[in-house]
């Protein structure tokens, strides 16, 4: 920068990268510092973006979105203060359709919506204009530099605009784009020069180009979850493991925020600030985009997925201990004397989410010698249908005796002397009633030498005389057939009246099917039988475990439904004992990795799937990814190369609904992932993949064991009306029990913190700052924008405030409807509005 007087610099680079900088280059920190002490627009290095990780905004959750800005911010201003960081510009692909209103809430003044010299993952879509308004999911805008429609995709990773050449900018400028920008951003061991030097060339940062150089913005740019076209080899085992190891993560931590702060504001436990500032920097390092663009890269302990392993894991860790730190201060009641036997004992039932639930809660309990049952009571004595999952009994006096004379551990197999002396450690399982943001209290009691009362469920399971397996609930009858593979031929919806499978279709409804490349052919479920074993069979919950093969490869389905649970729940475990190769059989040769644009990974159609043939005709599917929801404008997901990519990725959730919207079916996942779906291809699920994925993937196959959860909510009418991203949440947000330990006190039986009065607004996030309550809504669903919220007790100020902490304004409390002290405000359909609460 002192020889070149002409550069000009934009950094995307890691903040903790600065605090390296200040320890082995203390010189170079300083100079760089006086250069980010100039915030005019003329300034000659400009840092960008300002993420704690650099991740994929697209493949994680809203609130994971969040959390990388505002850390990463922090961590920039604890090494210098004075920098200012108001645009935001990437490597990667690393955009979100909901960032205008993020980025406006922390301050930023632009964005640029192009990854030139690193588009391994994928690309912007194309829009021929200087500047445009990016138009974000909630309305907000903010200015921002397209990639251009005229410019050329390259390779398998650049755009035209790298180069920069005269040709290209004369080409910009008759397509209507009179300052054509072009950009590289450089990776680490990259020479440092910039590529291009020409005289017709002038140096820029995205600040001056944004604000000084180009054209106003003269159009709106409703740049949405389809215009980010990115693809990754979506089933590779290693990918598969990344993905689902940040979900769970970043799920699990965000539950405890909220269970922190219920125990925090009902004055039961301590704040873990620095426990959840450390499993936070976790989560947001194992999101970084190189964690999965280059998930099999690295060895040992460098490996990015032995990092994302270990990030993830000291995050969930932190999670686990915090919620059941919280959960067992809530559990505190009153002092009750230890009795033989132990008698009845009390639980708490937590909810996170801010409407009343009526949930299936499972709770683990040890018993006394003798006992034969539990029963389970509410708060005011009345008998809630419950059923147990015994893991483990006494065993008697006289076979205790006859193990000690034998100094053995265990009976021998088959002594029918073994028997036993009642249930010794046992799971039950209830369906609870919860307030919004709070909890209930459940009496579990043991009986001895008698059964508990036996109260008729809702739900069982049963085997049919032509071999078919019966589930049933109060919202759905399922029949399961071994000689089809364990597949569902019929999904029978008694709320709806309606039949979801469809008979007529060449595939069946949770058949696994793909092409086995070493078999040189198409491979189902269907093609074997299965054995169909009986795990749980009611009142409330029942569970089937399926075993099959497909294409030799044996696999392991449990299927579970609950009473009054619009979910249905799936497990798959495949157990590739040796390598296995599944996709499309596109080859190609090592030296072409990196410029062959027809990769195998790509087309869905040809991997390891689940399928969901549905009766109805899908005329329209809508998908979700972090605070927004979309139709997909795309009439299938198939494409083969990297310069024709289709958006096909489900986050949490995709829906697909008939013409007229009477009913739909959702599909939900525990990671991100793809999905595919055509006019001859029902919806289906990329379970696995492995074959040729070209530069940075190679050859990886599918081996060991493979698991995914996912879930599907058959529904009647659209998204918004079936409550699906209400239903996702129940998905991610399981409830929190905790037993306690003393009696309940009658006045503290249930407690609410807080409760919203429309049903699609969720709570994002829920954190103590400064002894402060901080809750983030968003509107999830509702058309609505004017919303009440309603607190457990009155606070004293409620401020709607920025996602940077300042102000916006003050919120008048007023008693509204049922006596409550409540706030009005507006929300927008995908709007987010974080409120500052004081007590």
């Amino acid at each position: 920068m002192r020889r070149f007087t002409g550069w000009k610099l934009s950094l995307d680079i890691e903040p903790s990268s600065w605090e390296a900088l200040k320890r082995e280059d203390p010189q170079a920190f300083e100079e760089l510092g006086t250069y980010l002490a100039d915030r005019s627009v003329n300034r000659r290095i400009e840092m960008v973006a300002g993420t704690f990780a650099q991740p994929y905004g697209w493949a994680i959750g809203g609130e994971s979105n969040i959390r990388q800005l505002q850390r990463g911010l922090q961590v920039i201003h604890q090494q210098y203060p004075s920098a200012s960081v108001t645009t935001y510009a990437v490597q990667e692909p690393c955009w979100a359709s909901c960032l205008p209103q993020i980025l406006r809430s922390l301050k930023f003044d632009g964005a640029v919506l192009r990854d030139a010299s690193t588009a391994w993952g994928g690309y912007s879509a194309g829009f021929d204009a200087d500047l445009v308004n990016w138009v974000g999911s909630d309305g907000s805008t903010i200015t921002a530099v397209p990639r251009y429609a005229v410019e050329r995709l390259q390779k398998v990773f650049e755009t035209e605009s790298i180069v920069g050449t005269a040709e290209f900018a004369a080409k910009c400028v008759e397509n209507g784009i009179p300052h054509p920008a072009g950009m590289c951003f450089q990776d680490l061991g990259w020479p440092a020069k910039p590529r291009v030097n020409e005289p017709f060339v002038r140096f820029a940062t995205w600040q001056e180009y944004i604000h000084k150089i180009a054209d106003k913005p003269a159009k709106d740019w409703h740049f949405g979850i389809e215009d980010i076209l990115v693809t990754l080899p979506w089933g590779n085992p290693t990918l598969q493991a990344v993905a689902q190891q940040v979900r769970s993560a970043e799920n699990r931590l965000i539950l405890a925020e909220k269970v922190a702060s219920i125990g925090f504001m009902h004055g039961a436990s301590q704040w873990p600030e620095q426990e959840l500032r450390e499993a936070w920097d976790d989560l947001l390092l194992s999101q970084a985009h190189d964690a999965w663009i280059t998930a099999t890269t690295r060895q040992g302990r460098q490996a990015w997925a032995f990092q994302v392993a270990s990030d993830t894991l000291n995050a969930e860790q932190s999670a686990e201990q915090i919620i059941q730190g919280a959960a067992s201060a809530l559990g505190h009641g009153k002092a009750d004397p230890i009795q033989s036997p132990l008698g009845a004992q009390w639980v708490r039932t937590i909810n996170t989410l801010p409407f009343e639930r009526d949930d299936l809660v499972r709770v683990s309990l040890a018993t006394d010698p003798g006992t034969t049952g539990i029963e389970v009571t509410d708060a005011s004595g009345s008998i809630i249908p419950s059923q147990l999952s015994i893991t483990r009994r006494y065993f008697s006096q006289d076979v205790l005796g006859e193990l000690s004379r034998s100094r053995s551990i265990y009976p021998e197999k088959g002594d029918k002397s073994s028997s036993t002396d009642g249930i010794n450690d046992a799971v039950v399982s209830f369906r609870a009633k919860m307030p919004s943001i709070g909890y209930a209290s459940y009496r579990l009691t043991p009986r001895y030498r008698q059964a508990a009362k036996d109260l008729q469920g809702k739900v069982s399971v049963t085997t049919e005389i032509d071999g078919t397996t019966v589930m049933e609930s109060d919202l759905y009858r399922l029949r399961i057939d071994p000689k089809k593979g364990g597949a569902i031929t019929n999904l029978w919806a008694k709320q709806l009246d309606y039949e979801f499978c469809d008979a007529k279709s060449d595939r069946t409804f949770n058949e696994y099917r793909g092409y086995f490349i070493s078999q040189q052919g198409w491979r189902s479920s269907t093609d074997s039988p299965a054995q169909v074993k009986i795990i749980e069979s009611g009142p409330v919950r029942a569970t089937v475990e399926v075993s099959g093969q497909v294409g030799g490869i044996p696999y392991r389905t449990t299927i579970s439904i609950a009473e009054g649970q619009q979910r249905i729940d799936f497990q798959v475990g495949f157990i590739f004992e040796q390598d296995t190769w599944i996709g499309d059989p596109w080859d190609i040769k090592p030296e072409n990795r990196s410029s062959e644009q027809r990769r195998s990974q790509n087309d869905g159609r040809w991997k390891l799937q689940a399928l969901f043939p549905v009766s109805f005709r899908s005329n329209a599917l809508y998908k979700n990814a972090a605070f927004d929801v979309c139709r997909s404008r795309n009439a299938d997901t198939f494409f083969q190369r990297w310069d024709e990519i289709k958006h096909n990725i489900i986050v949490n959730w995709v829906d697909v609904v008939d013409a007229e919207e009477r009913y739909g079916i959702a599909l939900m996942t525990d990671h991100t992932t793809a999905y595919s779906q055509g006019p001859e291809h029902p919806l289906g699920l990329v379970l696995g993949w492995a074959w040729e994925g070209g530069f940075w993937w190679g050859k990886h196959p599918l081996r060991g064991e493979q698991k995914i959860s996912y879930a599907i909510v058959p529904h009647r009418g659209g998204w918004e009306r079936a409550g699906i991203s209400r239903e996702n949440s129940r998905f991610c947000e399981p409830p929190v029990t905790a037993l306690m330990d003393g009696k309940t006190d009658e006045t503290e039986n249930s407690f609410s913190l807080m409760q919203i009065d429309s049903p699609g607004v969720e709570v994002s996030a829920m954190l103590v700052e400064k002894e402060q309550l901080v809750v983030r809504l968003f509107n999830a669903e509702s058309v609505e924008a004017d919303h009440v919220v309603t607190f457990g007790t009155r606070p004293k100020h409620v401020d709607v405030i920025e996602l940077d902490g300042t102000s916006k304004r003050n919120l008048e409390i007023r008693t509204v409807e049922g006596g409550r002290p409540g706030v009005h405000l507006r929300i927008p359909q995908f709007g987010l509005q974080t409120l500052s609460c004081t007590w």
